[in-house]
């Protein structure tokens, strides 16, 4: 079996992907909360019956790396920015000159493999081209609460994702066979599709965003006429910047971005008001009726803006998003 280090147990999705691989793979979790797994208190809620308690193995950074468990793949689901704790892992490794494992990036937003690049030439010079590094966009929402001494993960089942690599030697066929024994729904992008997959990815990640500035669901805020407005209205400025930089929107199973893309950006806001209530039902299957997080709206309304000005065009209503959810 694989040895895979899952860096961020205890956080959503680095406790999914720890809890999943484990069938497959030995498992070595890294967090800051260890306590609370050690304690068989982190139960996971997978939709089924009965919940599972994490029972992985957990160290905490300050124990990184153990020579008894040198890992073949790092899964790095920590949240952004990430670029302090790659060179924090990476850095240990070369120091006492350990063999150097794949990196699998599942950050939200586009701008993770860039960051990564230049902190592994940092640290690691033209020994960077060594490791493979795979960018994943995870497709399932993924919920986490604390009720008294407990940690709750809560997703459903199949996991589906895409993933691609963004550098390194070799394919991805031994990710392909990895994910398909864990029962992940997986679907290989190339690689110069790489910037599309995660263009595609945000899209997702943008529709609920300004509902969730509001204090509403999607489902909620797309019964408001204006609200609906403001999502539809920030889509757009998005797929004119993404178009404008040269990129496309990739259809994935399951979630046809290019199809839907297309559409929201052909059709007049008249036409589409009919349908809000539709979308909702179609987009919020599968989640829990909340508000989406807006820990990280920079890396998603933010990013669009950012995109924007690199090209010299403004997006007002993604500001106005910014702004509102920074308040």
């Amino acid at each position: 079996m694989r040895k895979i280090a899952v860096i961020g147990v205890g956080g959503r999705t680095a406790t999914m992907f720890a809890t999943e691989l484990s069938k497959v793979a030995n498992i070595l979790g890294i967090g800051l909360d260890i306590k609370t797994v050690q304690e068989g208190k982190l139960l996971i809620d997978r939709g089924q019956k009965e919940m599972k308690v994490f029972q992985e193995k957990v160290i905490s950074p300050n124990f990184w790396p153990k020579e008894d468990f040198l890992p073949e793949i790092i899964f790095l689901a920590t949240r952004n920015p990430i670029g302090k704790i790659l060179e924090f892992y990476y850095q240990k490794l070369k120091e006492k000159n350990l063999p150097l494992p794949d990196l699998v990036l599942s950050q939200n937003g586009i701008g993770c493999i860039e960051e990564t690049e230049r902190i592994l030439k940092k640290v690691l010079g033209s020994d960077f081209l060594k490791i493979r590094v795979v960018r994943v966009s995870l497709f399932n929402p993924v919920d986490r609460k604390k009720e008294n001494d407990k940690l709750f993960i809560a997703y459903s089942l199949p996991i589906r994702l895409a993933f691609s690599k963004f550098s390194g030697p070799g394919d991805l066929k031994d990710f392909s066979i990895l994910f398909k024994d864990a029962g992940i729904e997986a679907v290989e992008i190339l690689p110069e599709k790489v910037k599309e997959m995660e263009f595609s990815k945000l899209f997702l990640n943008l529709i609920g965003m300004v509902s969730a500035t509001k204090g509403l669901s999607i489902k909620e805020g797309f019964q408001n006429k204006e609200i609906f407005k403001e999502e539809i209205l920030a889509l757009k400025e998005y797929i004119k910047v993404v178009r404008a930089n040269g990129y496309n929107f990739l259809n994935f199973p399951h979630y046809p971005v290019s199809t839907f893309s297309n559409f929201i950006n052909t059709l007049p806001l008249s036409l589409l008001l009919p349908f809000r209530n539709y979308f909702a039902k179609i987009i919020t299957k599968g989640r829990k009726g909340k508000p989406k997080d807006l820990s990280e709206i920079k890396y998603y309304n933010g990013a669009v803006v950012t995109l924007g000005m690199k090209i010299g065009i403004r997006c007002p209503i993604n500001q106005k998003v910014v702004e509102r959810a920074l308040e």
